[in-house]
């Protein structure tokens, strides 16, 4: 695993073979360092780079700086105004990214506002290792579904 940092934005490239930058890029938004450790488990080997933003500030510049580069997007959030609103606008620019919430507690509300806002999955806190290595892989398109792309 090697890690870049750049502007208050962390990349972390899991890969077999060392630093590739042609794997998958996703958006990873949270500032919970655990859960950034099992998404890293979840997605060790698949030459994933992962874009790590701490604040929406962050996430907002990756999402317009590499928008259409983006593969997936990971988001941890509580309920409050400012993550709904970044997932909000994520989706309105790139409605066919596939986006995965995990929010701090299931209260229903916090995953019906993360699904009218875009999320494609929402899971709450905590996530284990399989159930966020199954979400994820339910996002991927399969070999097939790109063929026919």
């Amino acid at each position: 695993m090697n890690g870049i940092a750049c502007a208050g934005v962390q990349i972390f490239v899991l890969a077999a073979g060392g630093l590739i930058m042609k794997g998958r890029q996703a958006l990873l938004f949270t500032s919970d360092t655990e859960f950034e450790s099992v998404v890293r488990q979840a997605l060790l080997g698949t030459d994933t780079i992962f874009l790590i933003a701490r604040t929406v500030s962050d996430a907002l510049q990756i999402a317009c700086q590499r928008g259409r580069e983006l593969d997936l997007a990971i988001m941890t959030f509580a309920e409050d105004c400012h993550g709904m609103t970044l997932l909000s606008a994520i989706h309105d620019c790139y409605e066919q990214l596939p986006t995965l919430v995990v929010v701090e507690r299931d209260s229903g509300h916090a995953s019906a506002l993360a699904y009218a806002n875009g999320a494609c999955v929402c899971l709450s806190k905590p996530v284990s290792l399989v159930e966020l290595t199954n979400a994820v892989a339910a996002l991927q398109p399969t070999a097939r579904q790109l063929a026919v792309a």
